[in-house]
């Protein structure tokens, strides 16, 4: 973390509580980092800014910063985060959750969010296992991916979070790794302005447990590795990867005029922007306008 940006995440955190739980080398810390410089960044107050949290690693994380924060039940973090934003529209509300949270216990109350299109940002923390409670296998386990509960390795098709979203109608979607962060923290900075319910899938890394098991290293080596499962979508950074660090005048035509992909279409997973549905009314919105309608109704017809 450079200097500066340790002085920002600082500001954002409660220091009676330090430090984490969390095993050293885990993405969380890297996360929790880049939501801080995010908010940071957006120029929000901590007083306007909620974070709500589910169970598992993830969950602990809204015990750590210094916004409103709720530490819920496991899977219900959209639903308490929904019952937040209806009653405060005019709050930022982070609803941060893990891979097993999000989409296995609480897939249920994830959907309806996404499809009500609750203002909420959405973290979720795809690390492919339930890291707290001892490296069961997750819905993102990949097939062949060894856990506590898949030995000889998983044999399940893992869930795909874009999709669900695209379905399920969410209004911003976007996919970083913890191995990118200067792309996470803008990304994150870019769903706190979305007005309908926008959502961030972080690929992490859990070295401990299905690293371990699946012999991938240690955090490094698991964090380096996210390169060769990650595509890049923005093709001004797809040409500039092809370039030489220096160019000469020639050098530089070359390269401008070549507008093919870096990278083949593979079974890597597209990071950056997804995709965004800028004009989906929020329903947090809707029901404070009609709420209004029906107190200034009352008013009139007691009058």
């Amino acid at each position: 973390m450079k200097l500066q940006n340790s002085f920002i995440v600082r500001e954002y955190l409660r220091p009676q509580v330090l430090p984490t739980t969390w095993c050293p080398g885990c993405g969380l810390g890297i996360i929790l980092s880049s939501i801080a410089q995010a908010v940071h960044h957006r120029g929000l107050a901590k007083r306007d800014v909620a974070m709500v949290s589910g169970i598992g690693c993830t969950g602990r994380m809204s015990g750590y910063v210094d916004f409103n924060t709720l530490h819920t039940t496991h899977g219900r973090a959209p639903a308490f985060a929904t019952g937040l934003k209806l009653a405060r529209p005019d709050m930022s509300v982070l609803c941060v959750m893990g891979d097993g949270d999000s989409m296995s216990i609480g897939g249920n109350h994830l959907v309806h969010a996404m499809r009500r299109n609750i203002g909420l940002t959405a973290i979720v923390v795809n690390n492919a296992v339930y890291g707290l409670t001892g490296g069961q296998a997750s819905p993102t386990t990949p097939v062949g991916g060894r856990t506590t509960t898949s030995r000889s390795g998983s044999f399940e098709r893992p869930m795909n979070l874009e999709t669900l979203a695209r379905a399920a109608g969410a209004a911003f979607y976007a996919r970083a790794t913890v191995n990118h962060t200067a792309a996470l923290v803008k990304l994150i900075e870019r769903a706190l302005a979305v007005p309908g319910f926008a959502l961030v899938e972080v690929v992490s890394n859990c070295h401990v447990l299905y690293g371990r098991m699946n012999d991938l290293g240690d955090a490094s080596e698991m964090m380096k590795g996210m390169e060769g499962q990650t595509r890049r979508v923005n093709p001004v950074l797809l040409r500039r990867a092809d370039m030489p660090h220096r160019l000469g005048a020639a050098a530089a035509a070359d390269a401008a005029a070549n507008t093919e992909p870096v990278f083949d279409e593979d079974l890597r997973v597209q990071r950056g922007v997804i995709f965004e549905q800028p004009h989906r009314p929020d329903y947090a919105r809707r029901y404070q306008t009609l709420l209004h309608e029906l107190k200034a109704k009352k008013a009139e017809a007691q009058t």
